[in-house]
């Protein structure tokens, strides 16, 4: 065993989004360098308990899963001890997925007392938004981050981020304590193809992610009905994790006459199809400046990019570069701006969207391939005293 590493959900789970997702998808990157994994994770999916062997992450990767119940969110299971234990002691290094939940808890807190090498990705578990909304409004979760969360990445080799907002968090967090790795999430851009220019009338959006307000899609949608044109759509898909957001949701479509079309919860084939069927992709997490977090970094932003989707995008995140690379429109976080990129979108003709849409994969390829990527994570991991100190953010940047 080369690393081990910890998960609360892996794939092919459902309903837990991007942190499945990048467990995935590092993972794949690192077997496919031929290294030897131990991962062990919960087996909780809303589709139903996952069997070991139907995680299919590559040949060299070993898949022990601990039974979930009870906080099902959090990973809770007490089968996970012994088997978190028991690879900590087993790993000659360990890479730890999340913060804050049973599992990645388990993880830190054991691989400091066998004083094992590990890093962990905080995956917007300390966006900023996100570490004030628990200071004051949840000191029980507040002492647990300060008792348990914080020594734990203080003591990490580095704590991996993805943008430059979450690493300010990171830092801010810890008072400018522990070692920072700048590393975006890649994409295996083979698995995605890229389809020519939406011919239908008018211009489809699409927007993948939980319908809750962190996400500020209600928000977009309001701007989106002010500016859209008769043939204009638009096509959301993510589960509602938000009863009375999801309502106010239901109205927004209801007023939209037939132009918003809700799909649910779609399976990876789905999104690609939807993709291909869209003009651009929109990620207006944060837009609403409420509920406490926005996205770390946004993989639906990297696999649109892959299919070669130009994406509309709140400003903040990891994607204020998509204007420079030719590749969609970055919007201040409020009405007005949403608007006036709306309009800019509407007024691209098949060949500038053509040009954006090459422009976007040739990102993906190039500056998010997930090898690549993998391969800096991996030499953190392995390889620190080769890295010098890592808290210089700009080094680390792609």
């Amino acid at each position: 065993m080369d690393v081990g590493i910890i998960a609360t959900h892996v794939p092919p789970a459902k309903g837990y989004g991007g942190v499945a997702v990048t467990c995935g998808v590092l993972t794949q990157a690192w077997a496919e360098r031929g290294h030897r994994m131990v991962l062990v994770a919960s087996d909780e999916s809303i589709s139903g308990r996952l069997h070991a062997e139907e995680v299919q992450l590559g040949d060299t990767v070993a898949v022990r899963l601990y039974r979930c119940y009870g906080w099902r969110r959090w990973g809770f299971g007490l089968g996970a001890i012994p088997a978190i234990w028991n690879l900590c002691r087993q790993a000659p290094r360990v890479y730890i997925h999340g913060i804050a939940t049973w599992p990645s808890t388990l993880a830190g807190v054991f691989c400091r007392l066998l004083r094992k090498p590990f890093i962990v990705a905080v995956h917007g578990g300390l966006m900023p938004e996100h570490v004030e909304l628990i200071k004051s409004r949840k000191p029980h979760k507040w002492l647990f981050y300060r008792w348990l969360t914080f020594p734990s990445l203080r003591r990490a080799l580095a704590v991996h981020c993805t943008s430059d907002t979450e690493a300010a968090g990171v830092s801010a967090a810890l008072a400018g304590e522990g070692r920072i790795l700048l590393v975006p999430n890649g994409i295996d851009s083979r698995a995605f193809q890229v389809a020519d220019y939406p011919a239908r009338p008018g211009m489809q959006l699409c927007f993948l992610g939980h319908v809750q307000q962190e996400k500020g899609i209600n928000g977009f949608i309001r701007a989106w009905l002010q500016t859209r044109r008769s043939d204009d759509r638009l096509v959301v898909a993510g589960r509602s994790v938000d009863g009375a957001y999801f309502d106010e949701f239901l109205q927004l479509v209801a007023a939209a006459d037939g132009a918003i079309k809700y799909r649910g919860y779609l399976s990876a084939d789905e999104v690609k199809a939807l993709l291909a069927q869209s003009h651009f992709l929109v990620l207006p997490s944060g837009l609403e400046q409420a509920g406490g977090m926005r996205e770390n970094f946004g993989n639906v932003v990297a696999e649109a990019l892959a299919c070669g989707r130009p994406a509309l995008v709140a400003k903040g995140l990891a994607w204020d570069h998509l204007p420079q690379i030719g590749a969609g429109w970055v919007f201040e976080r409020d009405h007005t701006a949403v608007c006036q990129v709306l309009r800019a979108a509407q007024e691209t003709d098949a060949d500038g969207w053509r040009q954006m849409s090459q422009s976007a994969r040739r990102h993906a390829e190039q500056a998010l391939d997930a090898v690549s990527l993998g391969d800096r994570v991996w030499r953190a991991l392995t390889e620190p005293a080769e890295l010098g100190p890592l808290a210089g953010l700009a080094e680390q940047r792609t």
